[in-house]
């Protein structure tokens, strides 16, 4: 009997061990996983939900939030080959991965990519979430509204203030001045090196796909002029066969018509561009004594073309870009000192060549060959002398830049720059400027967390030839440094922080302006600085609501100033401090018929004690827009406080508010989008102005025909 019991004991015991085998085997076949992440081959961002699947074993996997997958083998795959895809992306096979270690695979972008998810003008494309206070226009989406220039379309944005001249315009950020906001072109820089200033009235919509408006420093990554933060300007990209075309008119005589025809054939594509714009010379004001008055000399007459060839085949792409503008206009000067005489032309002409290469999945090279020139003549026959002055700048230069993501975690940047600016007036000479510069940046993400360090050098030669052939010259060395952080860990919150150096350079104006009784030049003048600490937090419920907060405070040093010397000779010196603190609150609803966008920015710049001039401390704007079947209605308000317009506050412009109202009527008749809108700006009629001297038209109306195939 014993023996029975053993056997049968042998017997339970060797099939117990079959089934942990056999346990064991199929455990084994279930553990074989491949893992990794999925990357944006330009950005090096994860890619969220992108497909991961292996056409021999049939088996798949999707992607989290972080882009990492987890995709089951079967037993004993050492070796196998899988299939990326995602929405937006070309789909990429690798073969031979290596079963046993994690997988770092890339997507390269397709030509159609999709709207808003990052924001260029970070060199490296950024996510928005991750971008801090950045605001983002698209041009084709805001529709015309009466709007021709990127000045308008920059109206009533955070942080942002318009220096309007009636028929030219500037922009400052953050309590910045103009000649100390950045303006860009396609990724390179429109500020004159003579006066540091970027007209934006001559940037017409037709030569805009969309604009990014970065607020904050960023000296870092473009040198020079970025103190108070950046525009954007992103031409238009061929896609497929279409064509747009808007046309409209409105008071003070105002016509304009903006057209643009697009296409592309892989691996070819273009797109054209042209814009015609007109507005009358005079329109009816009213001065301090409130008395009518009559501005004249205040017309604009404007015309821009703008081409765009992209050949893209494999993993390169070449780009050249072409863009000419005449703008004629009036100068009618401040109404304490009317011109009705003077007149200005400015010629602009711009070549962009661009080469891309996809050197590897995780290498890319980018390069540009520009060339830029403008040639302003100012007259002026009203004055005791006649005026009669000539300016012509060249500018040409070359940046390269390389990027390489060296792991799933981190990728390096660095790049490099050399331009050469020419000036010829008939005012101050022949100055030039050369500029070497060398960047770095490094992007690093630990699970929620990027760290982004980087820095740039500057080298800058400058000289002149003075009419008795003396040549003087000089150098600057700078330094700028930056780092930022930002967190995205639940999916309502986003954390942003940076803190960097950055400054402006001495123009031309200022180091090299004739000498005579009352003013000269000094060629001494060192650069502007200013170190800015910056704090955001954005959150979001669903896709309906979002908001952010943002504080910052700048400390600006060796502000350049024109002071008199011992012999009442105004001359420009490195001697003035200021201070900028700022907030900025934003919220946005949306819902299927309603949209409600608004902003309130409280800005506190000072110097000595004493407000920077210019500066509102308080402005508000919102926006509304209540869409109903083919009927859309907008209406938007704008707040902006007090501005001072002496250094000692002594002298003051009043707040203002501004009521707009529009409509507009969208049926699509076949494959024909159309687009008919009208509206009232300034529909109490407030008389304001915004620069001391230069009054604004009161109510005012436009009406507008837009087709779209």
């Amino acid at each position: 009997m014993a023996k029975i019991v053993d056997s049968r004991q042998k017997a339970v015991d060797r099939s117990a061990a079959a089934t942990l085998a056999l346990l064991l085997v199929l455990g084994t076949a279930y553990a074989a996983t491949l893992r990794g992440v999925v990357l944006d081959a330009v950005t090096g961002e994860p890619i969220t939900y992108a497909l991961v699947s292996t056409p021999e074993m049939e088996a798949n996997a999707v992607a989290d939030a972080s882009g990492a997958f987890a995709l089951a083998l079967t037993v004993g795959t050492e070796h196998v080959t899988v299939v990326v895809s995602s929405v937006g992306y070309d789909e990429k096979r690798y073969d031979s991965l290596d079963a046993s270690s994690e997988a770092t695979l890339y997507l390269r972008p397709n030509p159609i990519h999709l709207k808003e998810i990052t924001v260029t003008a970070f060199r490296t494309p950024s996510p928005v979430e991750r971008s801090g206070p950045v605001s983002i226009v698209e041009v084709g989406e805001s529709g015309a509204k009466g709007r021709t220039s990127v000045a308008e379309l920059l109206t009533g944005l955070p942080s942002t203030f318009i220096k309007d001249y009636g028929n030219l315009a500037m922009v400052g950020l953050r309590g910045a001045d103009a000649e100390q906001t950045l303006v860009l072109f396609d990724g390179v820089r429109l500020n004159s090196a003579q006066d540091n200033l970027s007209d934006l009235t001559t940037l017409p919509l037709s030569s805009a796909q969309r604009v990014e408006v970065v607020r904050g420093n960023n000296s870092a990554l473009y040198g020079a002029n970025s103190i108070g933060g950046l525009v954007n300007i992103i031409p238009p990209e061929p896609e497929r066969l279409g064509a747009r075309a808007t046309a409209g008119l409105g008071s003070l005589g105002r016509r304009y018509l903006q057209a643009t025809h697009t296409n592309w054939s892989d691996p070819l594509g273009y797109v054209v561009s042209a814009s015609l714009n007109r507005t009358g010379a005079a329109f009816t004001y009213r001065d301090t004594a409130d008395s009518a008055r009559e501005r004249v000399n205040s017309d604009i007459n404007s015309q821009d073309v703008m081409a765009k060839g992209v050949f893209a085949q494999g993993r390169q792409r070449v780009s050249l870009l072409g863009e000419y503008n005449v703008t004629r206009r009036g100068v009618p000067g401040p109404t304490s000192w009317p011109a009705d005489s003077a007149r200005m032309d400015d010629y602009r002409g711009i070549v962009h060549l661009g080469y891309e290469l996809q050197e590897t999945d995780n290498a890319r090279l980018e390069s540009r060959l520009y060339h830029h020139q403008s040639w302003r003549h100012y007259r002026n026959p009203d004055t005791l002398a006649w005026v009669n002055d000539t300016h012509v700048t060249w500018v040409s230069g070359i940046t390269a830049k390389q990027a390489a993501h060296f792991a799933g975690w981190m990728t390096g940047v660095v790049g490099l720059e050399g331009e050469r600016a020419q000036f010829r007036s008939s005012a101050i000479g022949l100055p030039q400027r050369w500029t070497g510069a060398g960047w770095a940046e490094a992007r690093i993400r630990w699970r929620a967390l990027n760290v982004i360090p980087m820095a740039r050098f500057d080298w800058l030669n400058d000289s002149r030839r003075r009419p008795d052939s003396v040549l003087t010259r000089s150098n600057t060395r700078i330094v700028s440094p930056k780092l930022t952080l930002s967190y995205s860990g639940p999916a309502w919150l986003d954390l942003y922080a940076s803190v960097g150096r950055s400054f402006r350079t001495p123009t031309f104006n200022e180091l090299y302006w004739p000498e005579d009784p009352w003013t000269r030049g000094n060629p001494q003048l060192k650069p502007e600085w200013a170190t800015s600490i910056d704090l955001n937090a954005a959150a979001r419920y669903g896709s309906s609501v979002s908001g952010r907060l943002g504080v910052w405070h700048s400390s600006l040093t060796d502000l350049i100033q024109w002071q008199p010397d011992s012999a009442l000779v105004y001359r420009p010196v490195n001697l003035d401090t200021a201070t900028i603190t700022g907030s900025e609150l934003e919220l946005t609803v949306n819902s299927k018929h309603l949209r409600v966008a608004g902003h309130a920015t409280y800005i506190l710049a000072r110097s000595h004690g004493k407000d920077l001039i210019y500066r509102p401390r308080f402005s508000l704007a919102v926006s509304h827009l209540l869409r109903w079947r083919l009927v859309q209605l907008s209406w938007d308000v704008r707040r902006t406080g007090k501005r001072y317009t002496v250094p000692d506050n002594t002298d003051s412009l009043p707040g203002f508010l501004l009521f707009d109202m529009g409509v507009g009527f969208t049926p699509t008749l076949g494959r024909l989008e159309t687009a008919l809108r009208g509206g009232v700006r300034n529909l109490f009629d407030r008389q304001y102005e915004v620069m001391k001297g230069y009054p604004v038209p009161g109510r005012n109306w436009y009406a507008e025909l837009e087709l779209k195939l």
